[in-house]
């Protein structure tokens, strides 16, 4: 397969990983928990992993959907609904920086069914580095004891 011709190197996936996935997904303690915790991720096999990347939306955890939120000046805003605050709701946007939106601002709320992960990484990372990222992300198997 093209994947295995092209000679990935997990370390090289690491950088990776940590440029373009820690901003949401935690592996090994390190990176945010916005998305999905990633330890042991290896386990779905390489077209999965893939799938997953290429097409995010296809699998969305209930627990990840995103959500649209339509604020009374007619703006909208999208993103994981982190917690809410007293008068204020958190939210990530698809960059993992949390925003503040006051609940007397929002007009409406609607979840999404659409992941909040961005659907073209496929397009914004060079496909070498992708075949890197997955051979990272395929080591990562063994679910890590809490606290190593």
């Amino acid at each position: 397969s093209e994947f295995r011709e092209s000679r990935p190197d997990p370390g090289q996936g690491a950088a990776i990983f940590e440029k373009h996935c820690s901003i949401c997904h935690q592996l090994q303690q390190k990176g945010a928990k916005i998305g999905p915790q990633l330890d042991g991720i290896g386990n779905r096999g390489l077209e999965r992993l893939l799938e997953d990347i290429v097409d995010p939306s296809r699998n969305v955890d209930q627990a990840f959907r995103s959500t649209a939120i339509i604020l009374a000046d007619g703006r909208v805003r999208t993103g994981l609904v982190l917690r809410e605050e007293g008068e204020v709701l958190v939210l990530a946007d698809d960059k993992g920086k949390e925003v503040r939106i006051r609940k007397a601002d929002v007009d409406q709320r609607a979840v999404s069914p659409i992941s909040p992960m961005p659907a073209n990484l496929i397009d914004e990372i060079p496909r070498q580095d992708l075949f890197h990222l997955v051979s990272f992300l395929l080591q990562q198997t063994a679910k890590h004891a809490k606290g190593q």
